[in-house]
């Protein structure tokens, strides 16, 4: 017996609130356990699900959504609620201390970056004018 799949893009909408992002996705005929939400190691939200569209088990009717989370999302108290054919997803909002917390250690860490960046050529020029002044320059006070 072989399985055909047809994939299909769900309706999404996006309701945003000051202190929570909710993302609603229709998928009637779907039940419960035929829904996947996860977090990926990248940061991604990975939405997906899979089920049979005939009687016989033949056809299969599956979606794969993924969507960046933003800096200002608490990734770790996202939920999931699936309610008559929709799929709710609640992305709690961090403060705003917090959120202003995390885009200054990001910028830190990007000015911490390019300052070692700048240290290590400013050292790489001085070696490679010192190497050449040693070899090709004829001056008496070095010595040779």
């Amino acid at each position: 017996m072989e399985i055909t799949y047809e994939d299909f893009e769900p309706f999404c909408k996006w309701k945003r609130e000051p202190n929570s992002d909710t993302l609603e996705i229709h998928l009637s005929g779907f039940k419960r356990q035929q829904l996947r939400v996860q977090l990926s190691s990248s940061g991604n939200l990975v939405i997906s699900g899979e089920r049979e569209s005939d009687s016989d088990g033949k056809k299969r009717n599956r979606f794969r959504r993924e969507f960046k989370v933003s800096n200002e999302i608490e990734a770790n108290q996202i939920q999931a609620k699936f309610f008559n054919g929709i799929l709710y997803v609640i992305m709690p909002k961090r403060s705003t201390a917090a959120a202003a917390a995390v885009d200054v250690k990001a910028s830190t860490s990007n000015w911490n970056k390019r300052l070692a960046m700048e240290i290590i050529v400013a050292v790489s020029s001085a070696v490679a004018v010192g190497v050449y002044v040693t070899k090709y320059c004829q001056c008496s006070h070095l010595g040779s």
